[in-house]
């Protein structure tokens, strides 16, 4: 045997399968040190990205659509249609069928408030106007929890929830939260 074949067998290691043995080579150098810094980037990112609330594709996405309603407001007031829903008993029938379906765990089936705030009471967290309502719905408001409903329930059903949540101001059902955020 040659010198090579002895070093070969004492990398050998101590087991087969299928008649076939490895080798017991270290890993190339550049690899375990591309594996080491991966990992030290990965647990960085997620201190920055979740511990220290830094960037976020949600509040990305949830600040560009602040953005847009911000400047349909600029151009013209409340987005469109949303102020011929308002008191319209047909929409907030409609309106409340979504609400139930998508909002009532957080909010309560009448808006008493559960995890979300009371929506019956004088009191908001982000506004009280059907303007501000339907930003709320449509951005979400992330830093309190709420994601973007606009992508979910699209523009019209969020027209539909805010004319609901409007007509619910003043309601006092059973069990409602206590107010939170500023008075109207």
């Amino acid at each position: 045997m040659t010198n090579d074949n002895k070093t070969d067998e004492t990398l050998l290691r101590p087991y087969e399968a299928d008649g076939i043995q490895e080798l017991n080579n270290n890993l190339p150098t550049w690899w375990v040190g591309v594996l080491i810094s991966t990992s030290i980037f990965a647990v960085v990112y997620m201190f920055y990205v979740h511990g220290m609330e830094g960037a976020s594709i949600k509040k990305e996405y949830a600040e560009s659509l602040l953005v847009k309603f911000a400047a349909q407001k600029s151009e013209g007031g409340e987005p469109t249609e949303l102020n011929a829903m308002i008191g319209n008993k047909l929409s907030i029938d409609k309106g409340k069928e979504v609400f139930v379906a998508n909002c009532a765990p957080c909010h309560g089936a009448n808006g008493e408030g559960v995890i979300g705030p009371n929506l019956t009471d004088e009191f908001a967290v982000h506004g009280s106007k059907p303007d501000q309502i339907f930003a709320t719905i449509m951005a979400g408001a992330v830093e309190k929890g709420m994601p973007p409903w606009g992508p979910v329930i699209g523009e019209q059903k969020a027209r539909l929830v805010t004319a609901y949540i409007a007509s619910l101001k003043g309601s006092n059902p059973a069990n409602a939260k206590a107010p939170q955020g500023d008075h109207d």
